[in-house]
């Protein structure tokens, strides 16, 4: 198996599976929240909060923000801050009270917190937070609000009631993150959560008889029954959450399979068959397959031709004598056709014979004359045919089938479509309320992954999702090792061609393997070493041609051709999961 084709596919689909995070200066985690809860028997409720902050970089300090509706208010804050010195700014609005807490390492509060662990420890009381019916008194307190940057790796709620345990109805809105929920004590629920999300909320209910708070000045009093009303509230959110679970539960594992189908098409067609061969290197020629063949087969995407099949075409024409030389050098080339017919050659090879006849003068073709002659629109327009006729011809479907099992590609590019059709189906699922909203970071990281996945999946060429058939995989280890061999110079010293008319067809075919400029210099290195005289390229075309730049020309003018321009406030029941109070978000500044 080519595992480094399996490794290329499992890293891209990793780096696609999960959100990349950058780290920055004053970035911040938050290890553990431990949260006391106390509702008093006026109907205010004292909270301390001691969250942890584990700083990366240099901050100024922290802060909270405490959201307020209706008439509620906040009183007798305070901070501390353990092993850390502070000041405190408060901001006040009718939608929020806002906890700035400037820290600092030494009591003159010069030197700024960096890279440190902190423990702040908010101290508050809510006024009016506490409801109280005809029929029941209710605390629904947003424990964890959706503000928050960050995760939660563990949290501890503890609520303290005058009312005792037996008295008591809860409900945990959700329960994905909860633990445990439990009486530590007569009047003390204790509820410990494990990695909150960033952007979670997180809601305690709880019921108790009103008879406890008689005297509750700092309650809000609501004139109606409510008891029946929020218990069917709460099997309703109920039924909602665990629809919500189960779509989403579908919906990620429908995602998780369509990520691992191109691993799985990719195992089943794309793993290499294995064969005997293993020379590193081929002196000659190693099969009878054309120079367009041998394109199709070693360039890009297995069955399509590139720029270099022109090249290699032209000259191959050359070498075979249908052109013959006039003027070769540094700054300018000049071919003429010869008397040769070409009623014998291929319907591809005509046509270029034919668009080169364009830009004959007197019967002369100047490559620079028809750079600058023709214009990049007609060329591109006789690229598109030609490669078009040329691959009819020389690239016929079962020529590549001979070589090559497509399936595994064609099914990438199915795939593809799959991706990107996921995505609206999915957008409309989430506005029809099929897909809960609920799901949130999911849902974006899955559009995500479906968009850059369709993209991914579109551009792998071929050689990842197909494979070689047996004798495909021969043949192009043998092409591999005989351009292995042109391309070193060592070699070529060691075992040259034997003469120079075989220095010609390999030209030919290290054009159509796109290593020309390479083996090119490996020929004129060799034949410099032997102080040949000019007259000694004669009886090879194509090796006088490459030998003094027409190659380089003509590669020049098709590469300039084929490049693109852009190169060139009211009170009642609440719903669950609203919370009552409590909740906002916090971090650091």
């Amino acid at each position: 198996m080519n595992m480094k084709k399996l490794a290329v596919i499992f890293i891209i689909m990793m780096l696609l599976s999960v959100p990349v995070i950058f780290a920055k200066e004053g970035d911040y985690t938050v290890p553990s929240v431990v949260k006391d809860i106390t509702v008093k028997e006026d109907g205010s409720t004292v909270i301390v909060e001691k969250i942890v902050y584990d700083i990366e970089g240099r901050v100024n300090g922290t802060y909270r923000e405490i959201p307020l509706t209706g008439n509620q208010s906040v009183r007798n804050i305070s901070v501390e801050t353990p092993g850390y010195y502070n000041k405190l700014e408060i901001e006040r609005n009718n939608s929020k009270v806002k906890l700035k807490v400037w820290l600092y390492n030494d009591a003159a509060k010069t030197e700024k917190t960096k890279d440190a662990k902190v423990e702040v420890i908010y101290k508050y009381t809510v006024r009016k937070g506490l409801k109280i019916y005809n029929d029941i008194a209710e605390l629904q307190y947003m424990t964890w609000g959706n503000n928050w940057n960050t995760k939660v790796d563990h949290m501890e709620s503890n609520i303290h009631l005058p009312a005792k345990k037996d008295e008591v109805e809860y409900w945990n809105n959700p329960e994905t993150y909860v633990k445990s929920s439990e009486w530590t004590s007569p009047d003390t629920l204790t509820t410990k959560l494990d990695n909150i999300p960033a952007k979670t909320r997180f809601e305690q209910r709880l019921l108790m008889p009103k008879e406890y708070f008689d005297n509750a000045t700092n309650a809000q009093r609501i004139n109606m029954d409510a008891k029946d009303k929020i218990e069917q509230n709460q099997r309703e959110y109920k039924e909602r959450n665990d629809r919500a679970g189960l779509a989403s539960t579908i919906f990620t594992s429908i995602v998780a399979l369509l990520c691992l189908l191109p691993v799985g098409v990719y195992l089943k067609y794309g793993r290499e068959v294995k064969i005997d061969y293993d020379a590193k290197y081929e002196y000659d020629i190693p099969s009878d397959e054309s120079p367009l063949q041998v394109n199709a087969i070693m360039v890009g995407e297995v069955g399509d031709l590139d720029n270099d099949a022109i090249s290699a075409t032209i000259l191959d024409l050359i070498d075979r004598k249908y052109y013959k030389i006039m003027l070769n050098d540094a700054t300018s080339t000049i071919i003429r056709r010869t008397d040769k017919d070409i009623s014998n050659l291929k319907g591809y090879e005509k046509s270029l014979v034919a668009y080169l006849d364009k830009y004959a003068e007197d019967g002369d073709i100047s490559i620079g004359a028809f750079g600058r002659q023709s214009n990049r629109y007609d060329f591109r327009s006789f690229m598109f045919k030609w490669f078009k006729e040329a691959k009819k011809e020389e690239v016929q479907k079962p020529f590549v089938e001979k070589y090559f099992n497509n399936k595994g590609y064609k099914l990438f590019k199915i795939l593809a479509v799959v991706f990107l059709l996921m995505i609206p189906i999915s957008i409309a699922c989430i506005f029809l309320k099929i897909i809960p909203t609920d799901i949130g970071e999911i849902f974006v990281y899955s559009i995500l992954l479906f968009f850059f996945g369709a993209i991914l999946l579109f551009v792998l060429p071929n050689t990842i999702a197909g494979r070689w058939t047996k004798e495909g995989k021969e043949t192009h280890e043998k092409w591999k090792s005989f351009e292995r061999y042109i391309k070193d110079y060592s070699l070529i010293e060691e075992r040259p061609p034997a003469s120079v008319q075989i220095w010609g067809r390999y030209l030919v075919y290290a054009a159509a393997l796109g290593c020309a400029d390479e083996v090119t210099r490996n020929m004129k290195k060799y034949y410099d070493s032997l102080s040949v005289s000019d007259d000694y390229f004669n009886d090879s075309s194509a090796v006088s041609f490459a030998y003094f730049n027409g190659l380089a020309h003509v590669e020049s003018t098709i590469d300039s051709f084929s490049r693109t321009d852009s190169d060139s406030s009211s009170s009642g029941i609440g719903s669950a999961g609203s919370g009552g109070f409590g909740g906002g978000g916090g971090g650091t500044f």
